[in-house]
């Protein structure tokens, strides 16, 4: 077979017991059984459903790693399975795991960060998962399609580019979910039948932030109308992106900052730039860098690595640490300058611009800091870690929102004589099979 292959529609159904749930957060089964005219011991990977429970389902597609499958009933159902809060679910793919009774979704979660790090740490302390409330996601990366009589807004489908319209989310602020419905009609009036499109929001303090990708093309006549409508909603700010992939900006009302007033810090998000997912998150991430920091006492300058806009950097230089930044991103590290300027932090920080996955720090670079903390993206830095590793820096403290690329860098630091001191997980992605964590390592 392909390695990516869809089944014929008349394939019959299969009856199954789901065993676990998987890492991506589907149920997980096996049978031997025949696929397009072959016998094998198949796994299979089903939505929706729970350890114990006897399902039929509908196999759609043969990947590399088994067989993808729709459920089509459920013969007995799992005790841990509840009624999904949201009217959405089982449609929008933004959360995959609401049927899971809470306290047994979030033991899931934390066995899914605890099981693979104390393989290869056993003394390791995994602590407490960390969660962020409902209604508390102030980012959202929306998706829109206009149909003849109608533009629909929302997300995509779990694996489809199907959009499901969203009239109520028990995930995003308040103030996301009123923006859908203030751009229905504009952008009825703005786009083409058949067009689609991404939209970036992120709420800010005095409202939200605005980036349409896919409106390139669209006349400026049209644009000023779309921009009188929105300028009556909570929209601050508004960027296009465009083709070469730079950001022009169309309308600004007010001041585009984000503010911590945990930690009294504040930064300025870049259009469509990266923030934690939400404020009880983004503070767990803070506490815990500081609490590694603490734990050494003499640590007085820093290297951050993939420092993006400055959630961390902020916080780090009002502590008076001395920092030195790195990341690719210009506009972050824009953002950053702005602030440290604006704050004063001219003389305790270092920005500059590094693609640190082909050209990372090496050992030579890194050995004169006392600390290093490294925040990278899902893929992880592989060629990175094995620097740190030879840098005989006495903290380092890794953030990672994927398990598997983490214990992967972790190895390489296990291997080179530090010791994996503490985990704190953090959940906020609700509902997703996302999960966060501070990891704390120092040098034996």
């Amino acid at each position: 077979m392909n390695k990516l292959e869809k089944l014929q529609k008349n394939i019959d159904n299969k009856l199954l017991t789901i065993k676990r749930i998987g890492s991506r957060g589907e149920g997980v089964s096996n049978l031997t059984t025949e696929i397009n005219y072959k016998k094998s011991d198949y796994t299979f990977f089903i939505p929706f459903t729970l350890p114990d429970e006897v399902v039929v389902v509908k196999p759609t597609l043969f990947t590399s790693e088994g067989v993808r499958a729709d459920l089509v009933e459920i013969k007995s159902a799992s005790p841990k399975r509840v009624d999904p809060k949201c009217k959405h679910f089982f449609q929008c793919g933004g959360c995959l795991l609401q049927h899971f009774n809470f306290e047994h979704y979030s033991s899931w979660k934390t066995n899914k960060v605890s099981f693979p790090i104390l393989k290869i740490s056993p003394t390791a302390t995994i602590k407490a998962i960390k969660t962020s409330s409902i209604k508390s996601r102030r980012h959202a990366k929306l998706k829109a399609k206009k149909y003849k009589s109608i533009t629909i807004i929302g997300f995509n489908e779990y694996r489809s580019k199907f959009i499901t319209k969203i009239e109520k989310c028990i995930i995003i602020k308040s103030e996301l979910e009123k923006l859908i419905h203030d751009l229905e009609k504009p952008l009825h009036k703005l786009l083409e039948v058949g067009n689609e499109i991404d939209i970036h929001a992120n709420l800010l303090d005095n409202g939200i932030d605005l980036l349409i990708d896919g409106i390139e093309k669209i006349n400026h006549h049209k644009l000023n109308n779309f921009i009188e409508a929105i300028s009556l909603s909570s929209v601050i700010r508004f960027h296009r992106r465009l083709k070469d992939n730079t950001n022009e900006l169309l309308f600004i009302k007010d001041l585009s900052s984000l503010s911590n007033k945990s930690f009294s810090t504040i930064t300025f998000p870049p259009p469509g730039g990266f923030l934690q997912a939400t404020v009880e998150g983004e503070n767990a991430i803070l506490e815990s860098v500081m609490q590694g920091l603490n734990e050494n006492k003499k640590t007085k300058l820093i290297c951050e690595l993939f420092c993006g806009s400055g959630t961390i950097t902020l916080l780090l230089l009002k502590k008076h640490y001395q920092i030195h930044a790195f990341e690719l991103d210009k506009e972050s590290l824009k953002s950053l300058e702005l602030i440290c300027k604006k704050e004063g932090f001219g003389n305790k920080v270092k920005i500059k611009e590094r693609d640190l996955k082909k050209f990372p720090l090496t050992s030579d670079e890194l050995c004169k800091y006392d600390a290093i903390i490294v925040n990278p993206p899902r893929s992880g830095a592989k060629l990175q870690f094995l620097n740190i590793a030879r840098s005989n820096v006495s903290i380092i403290i890794s953030i990672s929102c994927n398990i598997n690329t983490f214990v992967r860098d972790a190895k390489i630091l296990i291997e080179s004589n530090y010791e994996l001191k503490w985990v704190q997980p953090i959940d906020q992605f609700l509902f997703s099979a996302h999960v966060e964590l501070v990891a704390i390592f120092q040098l034996k």
